[in-house]
């Protein structure tokens, strides 16, 4: 059973069939232990909509708060759940003819980038879009790697011509291949 958190129930004018001390302890502890507000509301045997009603109620703070640190409470399995399916993916099944024949993975990359963001934010959040590009101005001379410029000025090298990848692609194959 998970830690319950402490709090102090509203205090409500008693009615057999309103949000006792006693249900509203026992609803936060259904929170604390996993449930959703529904599950947590019918288990007390109220309604989801009384329990929003009473989370905001001017008096209804300390339940609030209750409220938030039960469902903290289960932070730890939800990561583990997101971290399980950046890692594995979801199941997608495969119909063919009406019938299932197989299935495949899918990998959400938008889950997979807010977790590293979220997670690693030093080295994969925002600021890393802000940062300036690579100077460009270098690249500026060689008309080769410049594309705004006219065709013009690129140089053509035939067949046998100095530049021609064929021709340089022989001299790299007298050399020794690179060692790892």
């Amino acid at each position: 059973m998970a830690t319950v958190p402490k709090f102090e129930p509203v205090p409500l004018r008693p009615r057999h069939d309103g949000w006792s001390a006693e249900r509203q302890i026992r609803f936060v502890e259904a929170l604390a232990e996993g449930a959703t507000v529904d599950a947590a509301a019918r288990r007390v045997g109220m309604t989801r909509d009384s329990a929003y009603k009473l989370r905001r109620r001017p008096c209804g703070g300390s339940f609030r708060r209750g409220w938030d640190a039960a469902l903290d409470c289960n932070m730890p399995e939800v990561e583990q759940a997101v971290i399980e399916r950046v890692k594995n993916g979801v199941a997608r099944p495969i119909f063919y003819k009406g019938e299932q024949v197989g299935e495949w993975r899918h990998h959400d990359e938008r889950l997979t980038m807010f977790l590293l963001r979220s997670r690693r934010p030093e080295r994969y959040g925002k600021w890393i879009e802000h940062l300036p590009g690579p100077d460009l101005d270098e690249y500026v001379a060689d008309p080769a790697i410049r594309l705004d410029g006219p065709l013009t000025e690129l140089e053509f090298h035939g067949p046998g011509e100095e530049g021609n990848l064929a021709e340089d692609d022989d001299e790299e194959s007298d050399k020794d291949p690179p060692s790892d």
